[in-house]
């Protein structure tokens, strides 16, 4: 099995793949390049009840050694690798949807830049709720000495009432919450989640992803999906650790170093080749996905590349 820094570089490298994924075929569904059907809907449910738990999982991983610090390197950590980025990032999309708002399909612009500090848009949501998940989880450990056991059975209170939560991003960190807390707990036991046969896995999760399919169709209670769902991403991410811990190829590593380079750029890249496409007459989809994906991962370490050379790379990926 890889050493444990090497084991993470993979999952993010496989993570980070999942969340362009899902954004290009989002972004070609809400082009009305892709109809709503079956197909569709089940690989965006497949992608998107385990991308993000997966990083809010492994961002639970490192909380443990990051807890102990004092509060002024802590916070001021967190500062400069969520929160800075999220600004920067978030102006810098807004502005470029906003001169090309005609052709992108939400209409995002200087509106939602001036909202940042409020109110999250498009992917920066993840990097404005995992900060105040840091926060939060640095009162209750460092300050307040809650045991892990008490964390994880308030988080997983917070995950079940999530639903019925709907202000500010209340819902969406009592939802993600758990699974950062499940990385902070397991982190010296990871090894065990690699002993169970990948066949098995395999099984399981493709049993439970149909199952769970079938519930958001038939449009079941939502207190039940949502309950469904935590089982759906642990075994999804389980096979990402189990993919992960074999995979042995430095690219990949080096994608997932640079997974939040890709994260806080892609979209702009995807969307651009989603128009560039349409304008030239193209609406095959398979061309899309694959073109997509690949503009979308590939572009954003390309322009982190440029950006270290003109040596401009510290005030906009804080390097």
């Amino acid at each position: 099995m890889k050493n444990r820094i090497e084991w993470v570089d993979a999952a993010k490298a496989l993570g980070i793949t999942l969340v362009v994924y899902g954004h290009v075929i989002l972004g070609i569904h809400d082009a009305n390049i892709w109809e709503n059907t079956i197909n569709y809907q089940f690989q965006h449910s497949v992608v998107y009840t385990m991308h993000m738990p997966l990083f809010f999982f492994l961002s639970g991983l490192f909380a443990k050694k990051w807890v102990i610090r004092n509060p002024k390197i802590a916070i001021s950590q967190k500062i400069r690798s969520l929160i800075y980025p999220y600004f920067i990032w978030g102006f810098i999309q807004a502005g470029i949807m906003q001169i090309f708002s005609k052709n992108t399909n939400n209409g995002q612009g200087i509106t939602n830049a001036l909202q940042l500090p409020f109110i999250p848009y498009a992917q920066f949501w993840f990097l404005y709720d995992l900060f105040w998940i840091f926060i939060i989880y640095y009162v209750l450990k460092h300050i307040l000495k809650i045991t892990d056991k008490i964390l994880l059975l308030g988080g997983t209170v917070l995950f079940i009432i999530s639903p019925l939560l709907d202000f500010w991003e209340s819902s969406r960190i009592a939802y993600y919450a758990i699974f950062f807390i499940v990385g902070t707990t397991i982190v010296n036991n990871i090894s065990l989640l690699n002993r169970i046969n990948m066949y098995v896995k395999v099984t399981i999760f493709l049993v439970l992803n149909i199952v769970y399919f079938l519930l958001v169709m038939r449009k079941q209670e939502l207190l039940l999906v949502n309950f469904m769902s935590i089982f759906v991403a642990a075994i999804g991410i389980i096979i990402i650790i189990a993919i992960a811990s074999r995979t042995h190829i430095a690219w990949i590593d080096y994608i997932g170093r640079n997974s939040i380079v890709i994260y806080v750029a892609h979209i702009i890249f995807t969307a651009g080749t989603r128009i560039l496409l349409l304008k030239i007459g193209i609406i095959n989809v398979p061309i899309h996905i694959i073109i997509g994906l690949i503009i979308g991962m590939v572009a954003p370490i390309i322009m982190q590349k440029i950006a270290q050379k003109i040596k401009i790379s510290r005030y906009i990926f804080q390097e």
